[in-house]
């Protein structure tokens, strides 16, 4: 009997003594911005820069809170001067610090014509506060592929975007 009663004692002690154990959470951070810049290609009369259409941006980006340094990142836009260009993006991004991350990513836009291709840029952030900051991300694309490439080269992007970004 005073094996049964050490044994659960021992149990109680030990159940008592357990820390809730947590499983991995998924990290969201929101952005809503505008971006513009430079696009050029060669159409066959030699190549031409011109400015590149403003686009309405907005995504999210996933992380582990285990490891917070990696994400993916996903993004739509809509360009919209001249005519409206519907798109989109998926980055894999490395913050280098709080603050400070670097990306590549897949993008393309699907509507009225395609573009395909992809990029790299950075991000920077200006925090007010733990889940608010402003964001700035310049970035190069280069889009080989889809029917508004200018005659049969590739079409390229210098971009620079702005906005709002926030923790959900």
């Amino acid at each position: 009997m005073k094996f049964w009663i050490a044994l659960a004692a021992a149990a109680c002690a030990t159940l008592a003594s357990v820390r809730e154990v947590r499983a991995e959470e998924l990290m969201m951070d929101g952005v809503f911005g505008l971006g513009t810049g430079i696009e050029g290609g060669d159409p066959g009369t030699g190549l031409s820069w011109r400015r590149a259409r403003l686009r309405v941006l907005g995504g999210v980006d996933l992380r582990s809170d285990e490891g917070q340094a990696d994400a993916l990142g996903f993004r739509a836009f809509v360009e919209v001067e001249k005519r409206a260009s519907v798109g989109a993006e998926v980055r894999y991004e490395r913050w280098m610090a709080r603050n400070f991350g670097v990306w590549a990513n897949l993008s393309g836009t699907v509507t009225p014509e395609t573009l395909f291709g992809g990029g790299f840029g950075c991000t920077a952030i200006l925090p007010f506060g733990k889940k608010f900051g402003l964001f700035l991300e310049p970035s190069f694309q280069a889009m080989p592929l889809g029917s508004d490439t200018p005659g049969d080269s590739i079409l390229v992007w210098g971009l620079l975007s702005a906005g709002v970004r926030f923790g959900l």
